[in-house]
């Protein structure tokens, strides 16, 4: 092993809509993980995997850090925690606009205070929060009990600004240690995830209703056909007859509509054509029922 190359898994801790993925999207240059103005968008701790010539950094991208209420909730909290268990280095992302709520001192207090691992704090959106509010922000954590070794940063996850400055201040945490994955390998998820989660995010993006939180996908099917075409099939799960006739649509309208932004999406990152084919479900309270769970990939099967 080269010793003067770093490794180590990072994890991204927040609350919902922090920026945590856009963050992800940026330091890998790429559309890994979805995004959308709504809270809750990640579901699962989604490895997003930074490569170069000498270092190796494992993200961890956490669902945001809510109280549970379901057995959905409860995953995602055990996804989140899962995360700071395996990591080296915690990286915990403030929307800068809010600033420190008491949300952020129940999580600081309950989860980070504990950590034996250095901790990042990190204040986003500040490409819209003039500077001069930046001595606001961190009087909102200065009576917060932190781990022994922080240090606090500004960025713009949106824009890229102190990204980079982020990325080296990780990389001076890590310690000597081998590649993990593949250099070319983007990430531990599957292709079919990916899709999922697109057609998922062009799901939130145009619905209104509070239908995104109770919307499940799963892709059926998904082959390449012998002229070169990726043919999927997939099922949106949701669990009322109501939430159907919405998700569907007029004549079909809403439904076509995702279908065709996610159609091209995928399209866009897999550089190929793509057939798609979407049906909506009914499965009522899935997101209470660890065999529903299960099924949509959730909670690991036994």
């Amino acid at each position: 092993m080269n010793n003067e190359h770093k490794s180590g898994y990072v994890a991204l801790i927040g609350r919902p809509n922090a920026g945590k993925s856009t963050l992800l999207n940026q330091i890998l240059q790429t559309k890994l993980v979805a995004v959308t103005p709504r809270p809750q968008t990640t579901r699962h701790r989604i490895f997003g995997i930074y490569d170069c010539d000498d270092a190796q950094i494992v993200f961890q991208d956490t669902p945001g850090l809510l109280q549970p209420d379901d057995a959905m909730h409860e995953f995602m909290m055990r996804e989140a925690n899962r995360a700071l268990a395996d990591a080296d280095l915690a990286v915990w992302l403030i929307d800068g606009v809010k600033g420190v709520t008491k949300r952020e001192t129940v999580i600081a207090s309950n989860i980070l205070a504990g950590l034996s691992i250095p901790l990042l704090v990190v204040f986003n959106k500040m490409d819209v929060v003039p500077l001069d509010r930046r001595e606001d922000l961190i009087k909102g954590i200065r009576n917060i009990p932190l781990p022994a070794q922080n240090e606090t940063l500004y960025i713009s996850a949106l824009k890229g600004g102190g990204v980079e400055a982020l990325v080296e201040k990780i990389l001076s945490h890590l310690n000597p240690g081998p590649k993990f994955f593949p250099p070319d390998q983007l990430s531990d998820r599957t292709q079919r995830f990916f899709v999922e989660e697109i057609i998922r995010e062009q799901a939130f993006m145009n619905l209104k209703q509070e239908i995104p939180y109770s919307l499940a996908v799963q892709v059926e099917s998904m082959k390449e056909k012998e002229n070169g075409v990726l043919s999927i099939q997939a099922a949106l799960h949701v669990e009322r007859d109501a939430q159907k006739r919405i998700l569907i649509g007029k004549k079909g309208a809403m439904i076509k509509l995702i279908g065709t932004q996610a159609r091209g999406e995928i399209e866009r990152i897999m550089q190929q054509k793509v057939f798609l084919e979407l049906w909506v479900k009914v499965s009522e309270r899935w997101r209470k029922r660890g065999d529903r769970l299960r099924e949509f990939g959730f909670i690991e099967q036994d």
